[in-house]
């Protein structure tokens, strides 16, 4: 529902490009060669046995980095003319890429301020560290049976009351020191985390499996939660008739999802508006108002008229505090405060929570569609 955050500015989205291209030259083969270097080579090759082979450009740089309406014009190509190739799918893996994409986007730097599904705006994504040993042993310390179980990958369950049991440690060493890790092959330990995890999927618009040559391409993947991308996504094209529409994907520049759909709570036959809504639940229905029809088909896809249709009373809160807290009875609450520091615009920050809208949130777009 909200586009991905690239930078506006050609120099500065070229400059995010080129970090993304040197993110991924990092890795290297066994053999110790740059496997980017390698793929392009070996893209070099494949691109001659592809039929209309000429349309694709020559450096596979070129299609990492390659804004999405022609992403969409390389797919079409492809699927019309398809190379089954393993060489092809280890060239563009997105499997032994995956931690070097997923790093970038983690990156602040990179600007993408991971926080909400893209998709339906309704589902938290997140990143997170273990930045230390100290908060290491302090996850050992106070970790539930089952989490310990997922974090040290221990079945036994005799193991893990040990561990339970011999709780708290004071350091390190004291953990490690358990008798219960005599043998090391058997142990994962947690100590120390070095890298940043993540709770989120990177969806590929253009299905990967459809397309192998688009698996690694910067603004073919959309970070979003695991419901949206595994349950309801998976290989779907974001368009009617097998022909993906440039408009539908996030990472678009002609994405607009906020300008063309907007959510409106109408009262069923036979009800009435009232200013306590909240009291009447039964009453309304939730509606999603599409001005671009081809809209219709991202909000079928992720069945966001049934998903928000489920938290109705996020909208009939929103809608009732608008109706409570109108303009001129925060100017009252103003006045009656006069010469302290709860003005009418800090009062009604307040009350709207407008100083959170600064952050992306959940139902983000529902509460300001309420408030209009």
């Amino acid at each position: 529902m909200k586009p991905v955050r690239y930078p506006t500015d050609n120099g500065e989205r070229s400059a995010l490009k080129q970090r993304y291209v040197k993110a991924l030259a990092v890795l290297k083969k066994k053999d110790g060669t740059n496997r980017l270097h390698w793929c392009n080579k070996e893209w070099k090759k494949i691109r001659h046995q592809l039929p209309q082979g000429n349309r694709f450009p020559s450096d596979v740089r070129k299609i990492l980095t390659a804004e999405f309406p022609k992403l969409v014009i390389y797919y079409k190509y492809y699927v019309q003319n398809p190379l089954f190739s393993d060489r092809l799918s280890e060239v563009f893996s997105y499997d032994i890429f995956h931690d070097c994409i997923a790093s970038f986007f983690m990156d602040g730097r990179n600007g993408f301020d991971l926080r909400v599904c893209h998709y339906c705006g309704m589902a938290y994504i997140n990143k997170y560290t273990v930045r230390n040993k100290t908060d290491g042993l302090a996850i050992i310390n106070s970790a539930s049976i089952k989490e310990l179980e997922k974090l040290l990958k221990i079945k036994t369950p005799s193991t893990l009351s040990f561990i339970i049991k011999n709780r708290p440690y004071g350091s390190v060493a004291q953990f490690n020191s358990l008798s219960v890790f005599r043998c090391p092959d058997k142990f994962h330990s947690v100590f120390p985390e070095s890298k940043e995890k993540n709770h989120f999927d990177l969806d590929h618009v253009l299905d990967k499996g459809s397309c192998p040559i688009e698996a690694i391409s910067l603004m073919n993947l959309v970070p979003s939660c695991s419901v949206c991308n595994e349950k309801l996504k998976g290989s779907q094209l974001l368009g009617y008739s097998g022909i993906p529409d440039v408009e539908l994907s996030p990472t678009s520049q002609a994405f607009n999802f906020d300008g063309n759909v907007d959510f409106v709570l109408l009262p069923l036959p036979g009800r009435r508006i009232t200013n306590r809504p909240t009291k009447h639940e039964d009453d309304y229905h939730l509606e999603m108002s599409v001005k671009k029809q081809n809209y219709e088909r991202f909000i079928e896809v992720f069945h966001l008229r049934e998903r928000y249709g489920f938290h109705i009373m996020e909208a009939l809160f929103w809608l009732e505090m608008k109706y409570r807290y109108t303009d001129s009875r925060i100017a009252m609450m103003a006045n009656a405060l006069h010469n302290t520091e709860f003005s009418h615009r800090r009062i009604k920050e307040d009350i709207f929570q407008l100083q959170l809208d600064n952050k992306e949130r959940c139902f983000e777009k529902l509460k300001r569609d309420m408030l209009k």
